[in-house]
């Protein structure tokens, strides 16, 4: 492609082709920007181009060309409406969801085309509408005219919702352009039709976004039905968990068995100690019931257990609350005794620090579970909490 300038205008304004006219400076021809004379270059070496005398050309002459080629592009565009052959290519637009349940899109199409006579402007200036009228889909249209990339239409006189778009058309031509009808065959060839906005008239794309929201809402509700299901498993889980924790001991079967032979009374190991023993690094730890064991990392171990009724009654302090006295409560202690910054490690939600005697009170075993499961590295259930020291 070229971009040399293969057209001009005579003094009656009308656009001459270099081939088309006499040689030389007798071409009668001007620069349609700054209107000196012309030259038209016919030689048999370079192509033939037209040209300012004394090679006086200014930088905004350039645009001339351009404002040439938009005017043969009109001229050509009034010429295929005029023959019923201005057809227009398909919509095209899209409907989608971008959301935390689906990200979908679906390409939406439909045909479009001019109905009626055009209603064609005289010079129409640059980025403004060349032709007005209606399409058979019931919206109004608007045909702009543009070269390359000339910028976006305006639409401001327009009608609210006009469906516009743009024929496109090149500054640059084929090396042997000379005359218009050459000048025709080409934009014949290389004009295209490129399509700005149309209204949904026909609910196409409603259609299809609405499609695409329902499979989104059906999406959500199975996930949703799915969380449900999985944190209604946890709580049954660790509310088992909870009531383990609370279970009694029980006297394995051999030793009633050597009970019942009035053997001697084995010796408490760490899985058989009686009932009432007391923990000392583990304060108000109910009688009888088992402790959980969170492993959390390489230095750090918690233990959960259920606390003794009376042992709440005696120090708990329900400072400025003016409720009853909980009767069920729990306690996380730290593995070894606490350390520096123990009494950080857990938010409120969880249990409140109690300094004094080294262990968070816990009013809802479900939240102090489901906090540390899934941060715990390994967890064990026992009743003596010596079998945590190698774990």
């Amino acid at each position: 492609m070229s971009s040399i300038q293969i057209m001009a205008i005579d003094a009656s304004g009308a656009i001459r082709f270099v081939g088309e006219v006499l040689r030389g400076a007798t071409c009668g021809c001007f620069c349609p920007m700054c209107k000196s004379p012309l030259v038209a270059k016919q030689g048999d070496t370079n192509e033939w181009h037209f040209s300012h005398e004394a090679s006086q050309e200014r930088p905004e002459c350039e645009a001339g060309a351009e404002n040439l080629a938009r005017s043969l592009g009109i001229e050509f565009a009034r010429e295929l409406a005029e023959r019923g052959a201005l057809v227009l290519p398909e919509y095209r637009t899209s409907a989608g969801v971008i959301s935390a349940w689906l990200d979908r899109s679906q390409a939406v199409e439909w045909n479009a085309q001019i109905s009626g006579p055009l209603a064609w402007r005289e010079h129409p200036p640059k980025s403004k509408v060349v032709a007005t009228g209606a399409l058979d889909t019931g919206a109004a249209f608007a045909l702009f005219v543009q070269v390359d990339d000339a910028g976006v239409p305006q639409v401001d006189d327009q009608p609210e919702h006009c469906a516009y778009g743009s024929l496109v058309v090149s500054a640059a031509w084929p090396s042997g352009t000379r005359t218009r009808e050459d000048a025709m065959a080409i934009l014949k060839q290389t004009v295209s039709f490129r399509w700005r906005y149309h209204l949904d008239t026909l609910g196409l794309r409603a259609a299809a976004q609405a499609a695409i929201e329902a499979e989104v809402s059906a999406v959500r509700q199975r996930t949703e039905a799915l969380q449900r299901e999985r944190a209604n498993a946890a709580g049954r889980r660790w509310a088992e968990i909870g009531k383990r924790l609370e279970r009694p001991y029980d006297v394995p079967p051999v030793l009633r068995d050597v009970g019942q032979q009035a053997s001697p009374e084995p010796k408490p190991t760490a899985s058989t100690l009686p009932s009432g023993t007391r923990f000392p690094a583990y304060p108000g730890h109910a009688l009888g019931c088992n402790f959980q064991f969170f492993r959390l990392g390489a230095d750090e171990a918690w233990v959960f257990y259920p606390m003794d009724v009376a042992f709440i009654n005696e120090h708990v302090k329900m400072a400025n609350v003016a409720q009853p006295l909980p009767t069920k409560l729990w306690a996380i202690a730290p593995v070894g005794g606490p350390r520096e910054g123990w009494d950080e490690c857990f938010p409120p939600s969880v249990g409140s620090a109690d300094a004094e005697l080294g262990i968070y009170w816990v009013r809802d075993h479900i939240t102090a579970v489901t906090f540390l499961s899934p941060r715990s590295k390994g967890t064990h259930t026992a009743n003596d909490p010596a079998e945590f020291s190698n774990r």
